[in-house]
């Protein structure tokens, strides 16, 4: 007979709260720096840093722009909020 946490780890439900876990609050704002010139922020992000730096060169690249990440955020020059936006759900990187 299994167990009542046995149970609890072969439920549907107890899957989508371990799901829940990876995913992490991913903020995404505009900025005004250097300039007068806006720029896409990306924090939040919870993966190793291989994983976001091949993000951020698709990102780069898809958008045409420059960019960098340091200190566990992604900058991309220019106002591109709502297209990562579209980008990391797409990825799933991100819930809608």
């Amino acid at each position: 007979m299994l167990e009542k946490d046995d149970e609890n780890a072969n439920s549907i439900d107890y899957a989508l709260k371990e799901l829940d876990k990876d995913i992490s609050k991913i903020f995404i704002h505009t900025d005004v720096k250097k300039f007068n010139k806006p720029v896409t922020i990306i924090q939040g992000l919870k993966k190793d840093k291989d994983f976001i730096k091949t993000i951020l060169k698709e990102l780069k690249k898809n958008i045409g722009t420059g960019g960098t990440y340091k200190n566990d955020v992604i900058i991309l020059q220019g106002n591109h909020q709502e297209y990562v936006k579209k980008f990391l759900i797409s990825k799933n990187i991100m819930k809608e």
